[in-house]
């Protein structure tokens, strides 16, 4: 094997501290819950994340519509409970935010505005400095926290998304 051959990205897992408050919230963003399940003391599970086995966590998995994959592993660690903050600013290491494609940014920036969701910044312009696009991509984007403090992107490309792979090939 030259390198590894990944076929497709299937979910990205965020930590929470109380679940019923972050399903409703990632409802608002556009998610659908799709299961719901509870991860018991013992389970293989706890040995691939390099965890204590004697915990429990709930999972809630949440999808975008029609697309079955990548969707969010969400997960509450119920004994011994979610530890931590998340990044306070999006220039540390890791993964600072996600980023999901929307077809009127506008009309999503006034959606979550009326749902009381905070946003990280105002909508903005996709540029590398003042007036200029990065390889010619036009896009705008709105980044928002969860309960959490997690960061969600929404872009809006002039096309798509497939704007930003076309201009560096």
């Amino acid at each position: 094997m030259k390198s590894v051959s990944i076929r497709q990205m299937v979910h990205a897992n965020i930590c929470v501290r109380d679940m019923d408050r972050t399903i409703p919230f990632y409802e608002t963003l556009g998610f659908e819950k799709f299961a719901d399940q509870i991860f018991e003391p013992g389970a293989g599970v706890w040995r691939g994340l390099g965890l204590d086995t004697n915990r429990r966590f709930r999972a809630v998995f949440m999808k975008m519509p029609d697309l079955p994959v990548p969707f969010l592993d969400l997960i509450q660690f119920l004994d011994r409970p979610t530890v931590g903050e998340p990044y306070p600013t999006l220039d540390h290491a890791g993964i600072a935010r996600l980023c999901f494609e929307v077809a009127d940014l506008d009309a999503v920036a006034s959606f979550l505005a009326a749902r009381g969701v905070s946003f990280v910044g105002p909508v903005s312009p996709y540029e590398t400095a003042p007036g200029v696009r990065p390889s010619g991509v036009e896009a705008r984007f709105l980044c928002v926290r969860d309960p959490d403090g997690t960061v969600i992107e929404y872009a809006q490309f002039a096309h798509d998304a497939l704007d930003v792979i076309n201009a560096s090939g």
